[in-house]
């Protein structure tokens, strides 16, 4: 190749890898929970942080989740946990949009019968599983 010919062909690769770079996170950006549509994200949870939401979604947690996802919220080798990754990091209207909808193709039944304070409830509950000491055992260590 000749010097300017090698050059823009670096200039070239350079800039190909840039775009894609950018597409990932643009993309990433993107990502919702569970393809949540982007009006979820602005739901706002008329319950959040009150104690006695999270004690009542506690109850309905226990009644209509914990078969699937554990009593703490650990998993079951088959569905999901609960109490880290992807559902402590979606925001609150998302969950609620997840849990009103469900996804029938992945074993996650729609909520949607259940009153809106109660699912509101269930989404307190969940987020209240971030810094318990089951999430923290559930989760993996850092190395160090």
């Amino acid at each position: 190749m000749k010097p300017n010919t090698r050059s823009s062909f670096f200039v070239a690769a350079i800039c190909v890898v840039l775009w894609v770079l950018l597409g990932l996170r643009l993309a990433a950006e993107d990502a919702t929970f569970h393809d949540a549509p982007p009006s979820s994200t602005h739901l706002k949870n008329p319950y959040a942080g009150k104690q006695t939401a999270i004690t009542a979604g506690s109850r309905l947690y226990a009644t209509n989740c914990a078969s699937c996802h554990g009593v703490n919220g650990d998993g079951n080798g088959k569905n999901p946990a609960v109490s880290q990754g992807p559902t402590q990091s979606a925001p609150d209207g998302e969950l609620f949009w997840f849990i009103t909808t469900g996804a029938a193709d992945k074993g996650m039944p729609s909520w949607s019968a259940l009153p809106e304070r109660q699912r509101w409830q269930i989404v307190n509950y969940l987020k209240s599983l971030k810094g318990s000491p089951s999430a923290q055992k559930a989760a993996p260590e850092s190395p160090k």
